[in-house]
């Protein structure tokens, strides 16, 4: 049987709360306690949202994709292992990247990809 969608209760006006308050320079530590009190099964989810909207922000204002993969793997660096808060900041920033470029995946050119193909 086919599994229905979960409702995770955020909206599209949650995500613009969380961009507001980040704007504004709430901790997002803070901003992450307060969504996962509202919805309080869907904590990670919160983290997440706050996360990604963190990423969002710095890419949009020009900080190179390495410095915010560092800047989230720092934010996690005491609950996560080294090598889980490297994959969790490096699944933060793919999503935020693919947010800010439309979802669209950039591809080679036909003309440079025959090119540069391997005989």
């Amino acid at each position: 049987m086919l599994k229905t969608k979960r409702d995770l209760g955020f909206s599209g006006n949650d995500f613009s709360r969380v961009l507001a308050a980040l704007r504004a320079s709430v901790d997002p530590a803070k901003v992450t306690r307060e969504f996962a009190a509202q919805h309080p099964c869907d904590a990670g989810f919160a983290r997440r949202l706050v996360d990604t909207a963190s990423a969002r922000l710095w890419l949009n204002d020009g900080a190179p994709a390495a410095d915010v993969l560092t800047m989230l793997e720092v934010r996690y660096r005491f609950e996560l292992s080294p090598g889980r808060a490297r994959a969790y900041a490096a699944e933060i920033l793919w999503t935020a990247q693919r947010a800010i470029d439309g979802g669209i995946p950039h591809s080679i050119p036909p003309s440079k990809e025959t090119r540069y193909a391997a005989a």
